[in-house]
């Protein structure tokens, strides 16, 4: 073969291959039908990613989960260098300050999780629903007051998980604006390393006199008890370790259940059946609870998540290679016919969810219990006081997130009702 043949040839191949992520319609949370392909024709699949080269696609449930389990699947570290990822600046980039829990090993990670365990828990989500519904019912109230329309991302969604983890952690409420932009800065793939940098220079800059306040008035909170922590030593929690974790449940804490709740409120909003059946079910925990899992496994927020082969590793009949990174997809393995029956129905009432969506193992999502008792929360009041509630505008005139980050949907969502 000649070498123009060769050229020509890889050049064929390399197109066949597809780029990652698979774009959603215009104004659609409509699941791409690319992942039901691959995940019939091809499971683990090749893919380009925007940035470094390619990495495989895991998009049945089983690989998935496997993945997530299985020790030899690793976190991307920084010293794992410039690997494929959807990012600009690769891991690392910002600083080392930025990522150190991300640099440590699963035991010193598990270690760090620990020290602010009970306060995530079953029973703490519990403990803190009344003053969730407190919170909902004082937005709702000031939504009614103004009259419609109203949006229902700025006056709603993201204030009730601002407030809850502001006084979970202990920080401000009126430090809002600053909180935002580091929330930007976690789910941002098109943030450059200096912009990363700067960022976090203003949020230490900020934590840290938060730091020293703890130490001489030391506060029943999360972030008291990480002050609390690092004062023992650097072997149980570092001042980089502290800072990145607080700065993990900042951003993580608003803005993935803010960009749930309204994702899902612009699906269900358009199938007042559906609306409907969740009303039906606000005075009976179990079918609620239900339905909030079904919730959380049908709405996509954002992207999967990377993981990096420590070893060769067997997902399905494919055989990865020490180095080669893999996105575990939850908008897939969410929706696998040969786990969740009629996946891409919306069933309030489905018997089996092994849903993927807060991840699984050692770095399953710290925060999941909060974050259903708060979507349980933020549904139950706004369909109790606003039995009425609908779209004030067409799904095609919501006001759409740019493109540029790990999580997307509605940026606001406009709403009305009688």
């Amino acid at each position: 073969m000649s070498h123009e043949q060769l050229a020509s040839t890889d050049k064929k191949k390399q197109e066949e291959i597809p780029s990652y992520p698979f774009p959603f319609a215009d104004h659609s949370l409509e699941c791409p039908a690319m992942y039901d392909q691959l995940r019939e024709q091809c499971p683990v699949a090749r893919v380009h990613m925007p940035f470094g080269g390619d990495a495989y696609l895991l998009t049945k449930h089983t690989d998935v989960v496997k993945a997530w389990a299985d020790p030899k699947c690793g976190v991307i570290q920084t010293s794992d260098g410039d690997v494929p990822r959807r990012e600009v600046s690769k891991l690392g980039a910002g600083g080392e300050e930025m990522v150190s829990l991300m640099s440590v090993s699963d035991a010193r990670h598990n270690q760090t999780r620990r020290l602010v365990t009970q306060a995530f828990t079953v029973k703490a989500a519990n403990d803190l629903a009344p003053r969730v519904v407190e919170v909902t019912n004082t937005l709702i109230d000031a939504m009614k007051h103004k009259g419609p329309p109203a949006d229902l991302f700025e006056d709603y969604a993201i204030q009730t998980p601002m407030t809850v983890i502001c006084e979970m952690l202990g920080v401000p409420r009126d430090d809002e604006p600053l909180f935002r932009e580091w929330g930007k800065v976690i789910v941002s793939n098109t943030m450059t390393a200096e912009e990363k940098q700067d960022r976090w220079k203003q949020l230490t800059a900020y934590l840290l006199p938060l730091v020293e306040q703890e130490r001489q008035h030391p506060g029943n909170t999360v972030f008291g008890t990480l002050v609390k922590a690092y004062e023992k030593g650097d072997e149980v929690i570092t001042q980089q370790e502290m800072l990145s974790f607080a700065a993990a449940l900042i951003g993580a804490g608003f803005e993935t259940v803010s960009t749930t709740f309204t994702n899902s409120a612009f699906i269900l909003l358009q199938r007042p059946d559906l609306i409907a059946q969740l009303r039906e079910r606000l005075d009976d925990p179990e079918r609620l609870a239900s339905a909030i899992e079904e919730i959380l496994r049908i709405t996509p927020i954002g992207l999967g998540r990377p993981r990096i082969a420590r070893t060769d590793v067997t997902l399905g009949e494919t055989t990865l290679h020490t180095g080669e990174v893999m996105m575990l997809d939850i908008l897939a393995a969410n929706r696998d016919e040969t786990v969740f029956s009629q996946a891409h129905e919306i069933d309030f009432d489905r018997e089996y969810n092994p849903m993927v969506t807060f991840g699984r193992g050692i770095h399953a999502c710290l925060g999941q219990q909060i974050a259903r008792m708060e979507l349980r929360v933020l549904w139950s009041t706004l369909l109790r006081r606003l039995p009425t509630i609908r779209l004030s505008v067409t799904p095609e005139e919501v006001p759409w997130r740019p493109n540029d980050s790990a999580t997307f949907g509605p940026a606001h969502l406009p709403v009305t009702w009688e």
